[in-house]
Formats: C-alpha cells, structure tokens, sequence
C-alpha cells in the first residue's frame, strides 16, 4: 500500500512541481500589483497562472 502510493506521488511529482511554481509566480504578480488602483483585469492576470495549472494538476490525475 504505502509502496503504491509513493509511485503515484513520485509519477505526479513534475505536475506537482508545475502547480508550486504556478503559486508562486501568481503570488509574485499579485504582488506586483500596486495597491493604489486595484484593477479587476490585473488580478484576474495575476491568478491565470495559478488556475491553468490546477486544471492541469486535476485532468492529469488517473
């Protein structure tokens, strides 16, 4: 059981890390944003990133 379990782990770990950089390159551009005039658009940008690879991280999952 646990044996099975780190082959799965270990197959999915390049989606894994494809989610991670996503985080944290959306968290990067919201970061970017300035404060000042938040704009919708600049947000919905900033999360992109974020969401494609989560969709990617589900319909990749046996």
């Amino acid at each position: 059981m646990a044996k099975k379990i780190g082959s799965e782990l270990l197959a999915r770990a390049p989606v894994l890390l494809l989610l991670s950089g996503a985080g944290a390159l959306s968290f990067g551009l919201a970061a970017a944003i300035p404060h000042d005039g938040l704009h919708p658009l600049a947000l919905m940008a900033a999360l992109l990133p974020l969401q494609l690879a989560a969709l990617l991280y589900v319909f990749s999952r046996p």
